[in-house]
């Protein structure tokens, strides 16, 4: 191979460097994102209130029969509606999370990827870099001999 053309291929690769260091940053820039997202929602996991058995108490009437204790199990309809309601909005948050997970884990593959990538063109401008330099040394050694 000429110099030229070593020195096309060596620039043509450098570019090609410099594209998936750039893919390597918006893929970085994207988890950063998924990453203030997460804990923005683990933040609302902290804000929701846990029910608290004491503050919906069973009545009871003149007969000492439950008013709003429905199914018999000593708590009270609006305690066990207030549990459905923490787990249901835990439960949702929870799945977006997930979801969020999910597309970090996806973002850090194409990212090992991009970095195997941009290491197998690293090592190919360092064999072009050779070639170029072997070149150069046979040029000048021809013109000053």
């Amino acid at each position: 191979m000429g110099l030229a053309a070593s020195q096309a291929r060596f620039l043509g690769l450098t570019a090609r460097k410099s594209d998936k260091e750039f893919q390597g940053q918006q893929i970085n820039q994207a988890r950063t994102e998924l990453s203030n997202q997460t804990d923005s929602l683990f933040q609302r996991l902290l804000q929701i209130e846990v029910p608290n058995a004491d503050a919906y108490p069973v009545r009871y009437d003149a007969d000492n029969d439950p008013l709003n204790d429905s199914d018999d199990d000593g708590l009270s309809n609006e305690y066990e509606q207030a549990l459905i309601n923490y787990s249901t909005t835990y439960n949702t948050v929870d799945a977006e999370i997930e979801k969020l997970h999910l597309q970090d884990r996806a973002l850090e593959t194409r990212l090992k990827a991009v970095d195997s990538e941009h290491q197998e063109i690293q090592t190919e401008i360092d064999a072009v870099k050779k070639v170029i330099d072997k070149n150069i040394e046979g040029t000048f050694k021809t013109f000053n001999a």
